[in-house]
């Protein structure tokens, strides 16, 4: 189990050592366009979307290790595409590649499920996002400061190799150290048909979630695909700085996952947390579009993580509670379904906007959003089902 803790934890740093810090300025020294860089961080994304439930049956049919083998392989060959990419194609192959075969998260999940007994893998699933945070934490800040600081030319040969040796190191590990059970537990496993996810999606006490998980989160991802360049523009920021700040998101986010989130819940429930994370998000980017300095612009990252890093897993749990037993894998995995899409759709949407008026027009976007969000919400959060929760 430890062995998979190092594995999720490097595979972290590598990839986020790239992704949000350095991939930006890389594609922009290329030539391209807000719009056009934004497609090609969602590039991820979108493949993930068609391609990740298939590799969860192949992982169930040929086992764990030879898939999480076979995505850190690819990893690594993405990122050394990506060292030597000196035109955008190459750059998009590369991101597509690294999509079409990453399986961590859900590989990683399952093979936790099949090496624990019930009674330890909540707390083994715990030490997971532990260690998945902390990778975010580290991985941006060594990214950004191998990039440097000059947005107009980031040394991002010296970023994607570092990742790639991460990649490479992982892979060693993966081969001589993790030991896989023989046997895969799929005895809590059934098979979904479309007329089921059809009939979940039908269900009005879930498919008023389903949106709302859709909408804040394509807000968000929008804001996520166009922040390094809007920090480029506000303040003159570069991979490095970009990657000081991710640091600084990801101890908050860790944080309001820890702490926040279980205290706000117990006092709250569910469905006014629900509500308390859109306001926070809200003004988190209220924050942000007014932020003349540092003290303004981190209270806005501030409000926007605890924002996000509540609602998330308060609306899967909502929608665990509110779902048949023998539903709640197909309901969650909709739900991870509609996040891909989500970040797919929302990236290159605000990059469309911070390309054709100003560096603020996505923000200000998102804010008329979870306005008309909040309102329509608001009578479906707090007066339908009031008794049930």
């Amino acid at each position: 189990m430890n062995i998979l803790l190092v594995y999720i934890f490097l595979d972290v740093v590598a990839f986020s050592s790239i992704i949000i810090s350095v991939l930006p300025f890389h594609a922009k020294f290329l030539g391209a366009g807000p719009l056009l860089i934004t497609l090609y961080i969602s590039t991820f994304s979108f493949v993930q979307f068609f391609v990740s439930p298939y590799l969860g049956r192949l992982s169930d049919k040929f086992g764990r290790k030879p898939l999480l083998m076979t995505s850190c392989l690819a990893d690594f060959i993405s990122h050394i595409i990506m060292s030597v990419a000196h035109s955008l194609p190459l750059l998009f192959i590369s991101r597509f590649m690294a999509g079409a075969f990453s399986c961590n998260i859900s590989v990683g999940s399952a093979l936790i499920s099949d090496l624990t007994t019930k009674e330890e893998r909540t707390k083994y699933i715990g030490r997971f996002n532990s260690v998945y945070s902390l990778g975010f934490v580290v991985g941006p800040l060594i990214g950004g400061f191998l990039a440097g600081s000059d947005s107009l030319n980031p040394r991002y040969f010296n970023s994607s190799i570092f990742a790639a040796s991460i990649n490479l190191i992982n892979l060693l590990i993966l081969c001589f150290f993790l030991k896989t059970p023989k046997k895969i537990n799929t005895s809590f496993k059934e098979k979904a048909s479309h007329s089921s996810f059809l009939k979940i999606l039908k269900n009005k006490n879930l498919s008023y979630l389903f949106i709302l998980y859709f909408l804040v989160n394509f807000v968000f991802s929008g804001l996520n695909g166009i922040f390094a360049l809007w920090s480029e523009v506000k303040f003159s920021w570069g991979p490095m700085q970009i990657g000081i700040m991710m640091s600084f998101v990801g101890i908050l986010l860790a944080f309001h996952q820890a702490f926040t989130i279980n205290y706000i819940v117990r006092v709250l429930k569910e469905k006014k947390t629900i509500w308390l994370s859109m306001l926070s998000i809200f003004l988190g980017i209220l924050s942000l579009t007014i932020s003349t300095n540092y003290i303004i612009l981190g209270v806005g990252i501030f409000f926007c993580t605890m924002g996000i890093g509540i609602i998330n897993p308060t609306i899967n749990s909502l929608l665990s509670k509110k779902s048949e037993s023998s539903d709640t894998g197909s309901v969650l995995s909709l739900n991870q379904s509609g996040l891909s899409v989500a970040r797919f759709a929302g990236q290159p949407f605000s990059g469309f906007f911070f390309q054709s008026f100003t560096f603020n027009t996505p923000l200000y976007i998102g804010l008329f959003i979870l306005f008309l969000v909040k309102i329509y919400y608001f009578d479906k959060l707090f007066k339908k089902d009031a008794n049930r929760l």
